[in-house]
């Protein structure tokens, strides 16, 4: 008896009808950075682009923005209770006395110098830091800048800086608690809201282009590049290596933009500086104090229990001589990374952990001349002995409730380029007609991008000082 047929000729897979055409962005290996290819890209790419690893770890976006000028934005909210500072000693305070403090601008109002947004209002408890006292407010004069408060213990105790003497001091922290001693007849009382902050930033736009002339004779080359010539992987891998390096420059570094009527994008080190946290150290002295001193800053401002260390070589031996020296025997790992302890290492990641912090430290070729241009500055260097601390996890808009990664290369989508590509690619393998019959062929590349960082103050630059 014959066999039987159970499943025979079938029509796929085969041919896929475009009806509006198709273009070669799909060919571009970066727009497809998933688990299956991983190890293949890295062999091909390296581990030294921090872009490449957040692309892996999935820290990048490809947003539909519906506007004309490459803006997109997040909401981020302030702290759940405020704070002030004591802007002149109060003296001559007795136990049970009430005083009228002045509050330092521009550290105790929102809005800075501008000094018209304080958190305080009446009936609040508020705490002094130095003894843990506390006191109601019982009246505010808002003068613009200096607020004068009127602080009514709540104990049998004077409302003084320490334990003894007679004096407020200038710079004493006022830390308010809310209505802890409302009442049972109590009333109403005024509104303390965390202030939303919106941030914007734009994406700038980075292309790059290759162009070859007599084609069929430039691919009779000697030089095996794996069964294909020229164009489809050497120019194409070349091109995406530029990408690569110079999206993380544009992202990093920003793109400034006020003098030109093109449009750049913020950078993430712009954020940084200008909302982020800093810690120094003495280069070539760095001890584990400097480094108890950024892990105190990280946890102040509430950070998560992971970071990404970005270093130039120079910090990173530092680091090497004063925390690995220190702890060569179980203060090691290869974490996670978000995946195994095996990708940990070959995405060239070196692991700490510390005061309930872990730290991937990842030396970081992209800031420092001598690995990327080849040569050794001698007029100054502005990111050497250079680290940024990058938060990891997620963190939720405080508009929408989206989740997002803290630092997020975010792409945007123009409607002319197929959804979901971070690199959009054309003319590839096309030879074009020319004036002169020279059988000739371009191929280019563009790319809308720019950076968010949520909870700035979460990130910390710990940048190394010269004695």
């Amino acid at each position: 008896m014959p066999s039987a047929i159970v499943k025979g000729a079938t029509g796929q897979p085969g041919p896929v009808a475009y009806p509006g055409g198709i273009t070669t962005g799909i060919f571009n290996d970066l727009n497809f950075v998933i688990p299956d290819y991983i190890a293949g890209l890295i062999h091909k790419y390296g581990n030294s682009s921090y872009l490449f690893i957040q692309m892996i770890l999935g820290n990048d976006s490809v947003q539909t923005v519906n506007t004309q000028t490459n803006t997109f934005s997040h909401f981020e909210t302030g702290r759940i209770f405020g704070s002030g500072l004591v802007a002149a000693n109060v003296t001559g305070v007795n136990a049970s006395q009430v005083i009228n403090i002045t509050l330092k601008s521009p550290d105790s109002y929102n809005n800075g110098a501008t000094g018209t947004q304080s958190p305080f209002l009446l009936k609040q408890i508020v705490k002094i830091r130095s003894n843990g006292r506390k006191f109601r407010v019982t009246n505010i004069t808002r003068t613009a800048g200096a607020f004068v408060v009127e602080a009514t213990p709540i104990g049998a105790y004077a409302l003084i800086t320490g334990t003894t003497g007679t004096q407020l001091n200038a710079g004493e922290g006022l830390e308010i608690v809310g209505n802890q001693l409302a009442g049972e007849a109590s009333t109403s009382m005024g509104t303390m809201q965390s202030k939303l902050y919106r941030y914007d930033n734009t994406a700038t736009v980075v292309r790059a282009t290759t162009t070859s002339s007599d084609l069929a004779g430039m691919n009779k080359t000697q030089i095996d590049f794996g069964g294909s010539n020229y164009e489809p992987f050497l120019a194409v891998k070349q091109m995406n290596t530029v990408m690569m390096a110079d999206i993380e420059d544009a992202v990093f570094d920003g793109v400034p933009y006020a003098n030109t009527s093109d449009i750049g994008t913020i950078g993430l080190t712009p954020e940084v500086v200008s909302r982020g946290s800093q810690v120094d150290y003495i280069v070539g002295g760095i001890q584990p104090g400097d480094f108890q001193n950024l892990t105190n800053v990280l946890d102040s401002n509430g950070g998560p229990a992971e970071y990404h260390g970005l270093q130039d070589l120079l910090q990173r031996q530092d680091i090497n001589n004063a925390l690995f020296g220190l702890y060569p025997n179980g203060a090691l790992s290869y974490g996670s990374v978000g995946f195994s302890a095996e990708a940990a290492t070959s995405y060239g990641f070196k692991a700490f952990a510390t005061d309930t912090f872990q730290f991937y430290f990842h030396r970081y070729k992209g800031i420092s001349a001598q690995p990327k241009y080849g040569y050794t500055p001698t007029q100054g260097d502005y990111r050497a002995n250079w680290g940024m601390f990058i938060p990891q996890g997620m963190t939720q808009d405080a508009k929408d409730g989206e989740t997002r990664p803290y630092f997020q290369f975010v792409y945007q989508q123009n409607p002319d380029i197929p959804a979901g590509q971070r690199i959009y690619s054309w003319s590839l393998g096309y030879t074009q007609p020319t004036k002169t019959s020279t059988a000739s062929n371009e191929y280019d590349q563009i790319s809308y991008v720019g950076s968010r960082v949520t909870a700035s103050e979460q990130f910390l630059l710990f940048l190394g000082l010269i004695s």
